[in-house]
Formats: structure tokens, sequence, C-alpha cells
């Protein structure tokens, strides 16, 4: 017999027992529990959904047309007593019933102050103090400037939609039996993606079957097609334009180009400037001071004094200036319609502060190669010193074989293919800001600027052309120097000046380049201050110095390379990157990315910046004085709130009439 049928014994049989009784007992009393939550919920109202107002849709021009249209009609009809306000009635409700939605809705959001639950509260003391015109009117002109808001927030959403664009729905995955349309999130690093002419490229990789043409702009602003052939890198986002290519994935879909920058763009609105914050705090603690004004003004005064229609008058009027308030002082639409120019032309911000930051900014610094010089360097001249040119080059190329400086690759280019079986490299040793310190074979190499040798204690020949000279010594044995340079980049001059012109008053250059090599460009382009022969650790001790000699009130923006400056940027109010397409370092450190090398766009998104930071003030201080007037005016009974109603008008279209003229 079976273990599992064996007879049980007695204590084990009342355990079973008292088990299943237990558990009897607790179903039991489960079931109670849940009809008494049935009938509970009968008893109760069901928390479903809310039933909803009708939504007008499109078709609101219709009511606010008849309602102007009843609105003149009954003004040239011979009424008298009940009929007055009862012609009125009509036009008003046409008129007010788009606000009384929209405070509907409001209100069961939780936004108990809203814009527009004031205007139907300031329209009904109108329409019962016998002011009807006036309040149809109020409800209308809402209506006009909610609808030119509207139109400017369908320009800036279409602009943010074009940004979502360039994220690609599917993409077709090489296998052994074809092709398979896949889901780009789906497709891994290694795995080989074909791209048809004409298609987004789906994630960022490298071409390994192909040649072709790429369009960049969607992601970089660049209107320049790309020519790129085996072994070059594609980003997700941009077009194949010419001829169908086989691509590598090089990152996953969440870490892709096109993906970042989405998210990047997405999410710079969540991030408010320092004007806004400001202006919310003051709406905050402005309107319910000027409701409470009106409270007081069209219920307790009246009930102690009397004048009641007078009295709900002027609150009427407190009413209408509380509303503009509200309107205006929340400026998102202003910094929206600036991020997306900004996008337009290849330059994301990561937030509205950053805007402000440079918009506040006087001084700006420069990190120079691959801002203010191309950062493509190239041998010029070879100087050796007892071998031949083609030794020296050799000896520094693989010693620079595995540096991702400019300047190496500019060595490597130079000396041409390497052979690892007669020189191999180990032991490398990167200093940034001065050279590479390797073992070539069993020799001890060191290559890099002159204030690498004199650390050494290694003589070195000065030379007398222009340009970066790398030197090279083996066993410390100096054995010449290579010269290389870096070409200024076009337009540097006018983007420099444009910048001089729209505000700012010091432009400083950083560099990691000899002071002989660096002052004639900085002479050249009129900049205010040099500073040569830094490590990059320096360079951030130059900036913090900067920073902490700033101005109370002013900003301090750095502008440098992606990859070279990254880290350096996050010291400065606002830190910029320039070709910062394909540069992890870039999206991650610095707040204003530059897609492509175009120096010319910083001026041009510096330019912006002050633009909207100049209009978001203009907006604040007319919007305050106005409404002072309106206050102040309106307590006292020498404004009529007919011509309240008409000042707001006026005041809401000039603000966005600032607004549109932002391009």
């Amino acid at each position: 017999m079976g273990k599992h049928l064996a007879p049980k014994k007695k204590h084990e049989l009342n355990f079973i027992k008292k088990k299943a009784s237990d558990q009897a007992e607790k179903a039991k009393a489960a079931r109670a529990l849940f009809e008494a939550g049935k009938n509970r919920l009968k008893r109760e109202r069901p928390a479903g959904k809310m039933r909803e107002l009708p939504s007008f849709g499109r078709h609101t021009w219709i009511f606010q047309a008849l309602s102007l249209a009843l609105l003149i009609v009954i003004r040239f009809l011979p009424l008298d007593g009940w009929m007055v306000p009862a012609a009125y009635v009509i036009p008003a409700l046409l008129a007010a019933a788009e606000q009384m939605a929209n405070a509907y809705e409001k209100l069961r959001g939780g936004k108990i102050l809203n814009s527009s639950l004031i205007t139907v509260a300031a329209s009904v003391l109108l329409f019962a103090t016998g002011l009807y015109t006036e309040s149809v009117l109020l409800c209308l002109v809402t209506w006009l400037t909610e609808q030119a808001e509207k139109v400017l927030t369908s320009k800036c959403e279409e602009r943010r939609r074009r940004i979502s664009d360039i994220l690609p729905e599917t993409a077709v995955l090489v296998t052994e039996d074809g092709f398979e349309r896949v889901d780009p999130a789906s497709v891994v690093p290694g795995d080989i993606l074909f791209v048809a002419a004409g298609d987004r490229i789906p994630v960022d990789g490298v071409v390994v079957d192909g040649i072709t043409t790429i369009d960049t702009a969607a992601v970089s602003g660049q209107r320049s097609p790309w020519a790129v052939n085996v072994g070059y890198k594609v980003y997700s986002g941009c077009r194949n334009l010419t001829s169908d290519i086989r691509m590598k994935v090089s990152r996953p879909y969440e870490q892709s180009t096109a993906r970042r920058i989405v998210t990047i763009a997405e999410s710079a609105a969540d991030f408010p400037s320092e004007l806004e914050s400001s202006a919310v705090r003051f709406e905050r603690l402005y309107c319910p001071i000027v409701l409470g004004l009106a409270f007081l003004l069209g219920v307790v005064l009246s009930a102690l004094r009397g004048g009641w229609i007078q009295n709900l008058q002027r609150a009427a009027v407190l009413l209408i200036a509380s509303r503009a308030v509200l309107e205006t002082f929340s400026m998102p639409l202003l910094y929206r319609k600036a991020l997306s120019l900004a996008a337009d032309n290849g330059i994301f911000s990561k937030g509205k502060d950053c805007l402000e930051a440079m918009a506040k900014a006087e001084t700006v610094i420069f990190d120079k190669t691959g801002t203010i010089t191309e950062g493509r360097y190239a041998v010029t001249d070879v100087y050796p010193v007892k071998m031949s040119e083609r030794q020296l080059l050799t000896i520094a190329a693989t010693a620079e074989s595995y540096s991702r400086h400019p300047i190496a690759a500019a060595i490597r280019e130079a000396a041409g293919k390497l052979d690892d079986r007669v020189l191999k490299v180990i032991k490398i040793r990167d200093i940034p800001g001065r050279g590479v310190s390797a073992y070539v074979g069993n020799r001890q190499v060191y290559v890099g600027n002159a204030a690498f040798f004199e650390e050494h204690g290694i003589k070195y020949n000065i030379p007398s052309r222009p340009g970066t000279a790398v030197h090279v010594s083996v066993d410390n044995r100096y054995c010449g120097f290579i010269l290389v340079t870096d070409k200024v980049r076009r337009r540097a001059f006018d983007a420099l000046e444009t910048l001089r012109v729209n505000g700012i008053k010091k432009l400083v250059l950083l560099t990691g380049d000899a002071l002989s090599v660096a002052r004639p460009i900085a002479s050249r382009l009129n900049f205010d201050m040099l500073r040569a022969e830094l490590e990059p650790d320096k360079k951030a001790q130059a900036v913090a110095y900067l920073m902490k000699n700033k101005g109370a009130r002013s900003a301090i923006a750095f502008v440098g390379e992606g990859e070279n400056s990254g880290r350096i940027m996050s010291g400065a109010d606002v830190g910029i990157a320039m070709g910062s397409l394909g540069s992890d370092l870039a999206l991650a450190c610095a707040d204003v990315l530059i897609m492509d090398r175009d120096i010319y766009k910083i001026p041009r998104i510096f330019v912006l910046s002050k633009l909207v930071y100049r209009a978001a003030w203009e907006n604040f201080a007319l919007c305050t004085l106005v409404n002072a007037v309106m206050v102040f005016f309106g307590m006292f009974g020498l404004l009529s709130p007919l011509a309240a109603v008409l000042l707001s008008f006026v005041m809401n279209i000039a603000l966005l009439a600032n607004t549109f003229r932002i391009k």
C-alpha cells in the first residue's frame, strides 16, 4: 500500500476536520462581506463616468455669430419692461455656452479658480444689473481671444508633431529567411537592418553594405545631405535618400538619437523659467485678493450701505481684471513657440529655464576645438631629428593609436596604415591636455605638447611656423615634432560680432593649445579674454572662477564641442554643445543641443532667447499696468463695465500679437 493511501491517525483526522471547518467559516465570512459590499454599492451612487456637457467642437463660431446677430437686432427693437431681459437671454446663453462648458470641465478637473468660471460669474453679474449688452460682449470678446490663442497653440503643436514624426514606426530586419518587418523597439545591437531609399533610418548604426546620401534636416536642421559609405555611422530619424543600404544596429531603440531628441523636445516645456514661476506666484497672490475685494464690494458693502446695482457692477469690473491675469500671466505659449522654432533649426533646449539663462547671459565662454575651429586637424609639416619623416610619423601614430583626440586622428591619417607586426604598443597612458605616454615595443615613447615635455625634463625644439606642435621622444631622446593646424570656422567672426551686437559683453576663449597658437586666433576674432595651455580640469576651474565673479542678475554660457567639453558644461549656467548629433556625452551634459556644426546657430539661439525673454517681460509689465488701472478705477466706479470689457480685449490681443511676432 502506498504511503499516500495509508490510514490516517485519529489526531490527523481531527486536524483535517478542524482545518476544513475553519476554511468553511472563512468562506462564509467572505461571502457575507461580499454581500454587504454589494448592498452598500446599491445604496450608494454608482461611481461611473460623470455626465458630460455637450461638446460644441468646431461649430462654436455659429453660436457666437448668432449671439452677435441677435444682439444687433435686439438693439433696434422697441422693447420695454420684462421683454428687455427676456430678449437678451437667448444671445447671452449662446455667447456663454462655451464658457460654461469650459468652466464645468475645469471644475471637474479640480481647478476651482479658472478664467472660464470667472468670465461666467462676471457675465451673470452684468446681466443681473441690467447691463445686457456688456454681458454678451464679455463672452464674445473672450471667445475671440481664446480662438486667437488656439490658432497659435495649434501651430506650435504642429511643429511638435513634426518632431515626433522622426520616430520610425517599423524596421526591416534581415534574417536567414529574408526580410521581416518588425517594431524598432524589438531590434538589438548587432542586428542587420535593410533601409530602402526614401525610408527613415529606424535606429543608430553603421552602414555595412551600399552607398547613399542621408538627409539629416529633420534631426539636425542641416539642409545639405550626407554622403555615406560602408563603415559610416548613420542616425535614427534621418532619411535615406538615394539607394538601398544595409546597416548594423549599434544602439537599442530607446537609446537611439531620434528617441532621445523627441524625449528632450517633449519634456522641455515641463521646466518653467524663473520669470514664468514668478508670474504664477503673483497670479496666485493677486487673483484671490481681487476676488476678495469684489466680494466685499459687491456683497458686504452692499448689504451694509445699499446700492446693490452700482456695487455689483464694480465687482464685475474687478472680476474682469482678475480673469485677464489668469489668461496672460501663465506664459507657456510664448516659450513653447520659441522651443518649437529652435527645434525647426536643429536646436533643442532641455527647458524654458535654459532659454532664460541665455537671455540673461553677458559672458560666453568658448572651448576652441570643435567650436571656433573645425576640430579637423591636418598635418602640415614634419620636423624629424636624426630619423626620417616616415619613422617619426609612424612612432607618433603608433603611440596615439587608441587616442580619440582630433590631433591623434590627424597624425594617424598622415602616417597611413601601420604594420602591427613591426610596432606593438602597450601600457598606453593618455594624459588630458598634455599628450600620451606609451611603450612601443620595448621603448618608452612620449607624444605631446611642450608643457608635457617640460614636466619630464626633455629639451625640445621651438617651431618657427604657426601651428600646433606635437613633440615626440623615444627613451627620453628628442626625435622631433609634427606640426598640425586647425582651420577657423567659416563665419566665426560674424557669429561672434552678432553676439556682441545682441548684448554679450565678454567673449572668453579656452584652449589646450600653446599660447603662440591660440593668440593669433583670439586676436583675429576679437576675444576679450584668452586662457591657453589648459587641461580639462583647468578649463573647469576657469569656468568656476568666472561663475564666482559674475553679476547677481547675469548668467554665463559655455559653448563646447559635445565629446570633448561635455563635463565642463555643467559648471556654467547654461551649457551649449555643438555637433551633438551622435554624441552621448552632449545629450547627457548639455542644456542646449546644436545638432550640427553651424557656428551661426549660436547667435541665432541667443537672439531668439533674448527676444522671447523681452516679450515675456513686456507681457508681464503691460498686463500688470492695465490690471492695476482696472482694479483702481473699477473700485471707485471710474471705469464702466463696457470700458473694462473693451480694455481687457485690447490688452489680450496686444499680448497675443506680441507672441505672434516671435519668428
